[in-house]
């Protein structure tokens, strides 16, 4: 009810003094580009020790190995395609609501402000060094039709003119219809998708390191099929660079002990 509220309280605003730039969230005063410091405060950030493959925050030492390649539950059995994978933000709370308000609202507006976020993470952690190109993740072309865009591309796009770097937003396709994949463990999911999608323009990919753009990571599994075929076209790395990382698997969320003995989750 507030934030509906302050956007009606910014369009009655637009209409007697002109328009204005506001937060794309909430609406109110602010950069378009950006949201805004009460709508960041809300976000869930994935913060250290984060899992050094997949960017899956750990907890009470759920990782294992040094503090440069802490490695989740999750990861230790697979390897991976993809090089590493990257997010700013947990999938919960504030940035589930922001991925959900793009993909089944078409609230586009905010693709500015989440893909800020992700640029700077990229910048900050190097992953963007020696970036060639960004590739957004495919969707199936049924769910491409009833959705009418792509969020992935939407933020590829504006990721890559952050970036400076070239955007192919069709080297990838889709030609298998996974299905949801919510209710599969990480195994399943590898396998349900590893084979689903081809690269159409191998050329534009070859010998390039590609940042393969999506909004949520959440097994990996959909970055894997991705990766595989990038590289199988002769890409010769692959980085995943996501608005959110989901820690749905419990393994990774091991509990910590406070100082009274009893499990506390932080």
């Amino acid at each position: 009810m507030g934030m509906s509220l302050a956007r009606i309280f910014g369009i009655a605003l637009d209409v007697l003094f002109g328009v204005r730039e506001s937060c794309p969230a909430c609406g109110r005063l602010g950069s378009a580009n950006s949201l805004c410091s009460e709508c960041m405060d809300l976000i869930p950030m994935a913060r250290p020790p984060i899992c050094s493959v997949c960017g899956t925050p750990l907890r009470g030492g759920a990782g294992r190995g040094d503090a440069e390649r802490e490695v989740c539950a999750g990861c230790r059995g697979i390897r991976h395609y993809f090089e590493c994978a990257r997010a700013p933000a947990i999938y919960e709370g504030a940035a589930r609501e922001h991925v959900h308000d793009l993909k089944y609202r078409a609230r586009v507006e905010i693709v500015p402000g989440l893909s800020r976020m992700m640029a700077l993470l990229a910048v900050r952690t190097g992953m963007a060094d020696k970036c060639d190109s960004a590739v957004p993740v495919p969707l199936h072309p049924d769910k491409l039709a009833r959705r009418g865009f792509n969020q992935a591309e939407l933020l590829a796009r504006s990721v890559a003119m952050l970036l400076g770097i070239p955007v192919i937003p069709e080297a990838l396709s889709r030609r298998a219809s996974t299905g949801t994949q919510t209710f599969l463990d990480r195994r399943r999911r590898r396998d349900n998708v590893l084979r689903a999608f081809v690269c159409d323009e191998p050329a534009r990919v070859a010998g390039r390191t590609v940042l393969l753009i999506d909004d949520v990571i959440t097994s990996g599994a959909t970055a894997d099929g991705c990766a595989r075929a990038l590289l199988r076209s002769g890409a010769s790395k692959v980085r995943v660079l996501a608005f959110a990382v989901s820690v749905a698997d419990e393994r990774d969320w091991a509990p910590s002990r406070n100082s009274f003995g009893g499990a506390v989750v932080s």
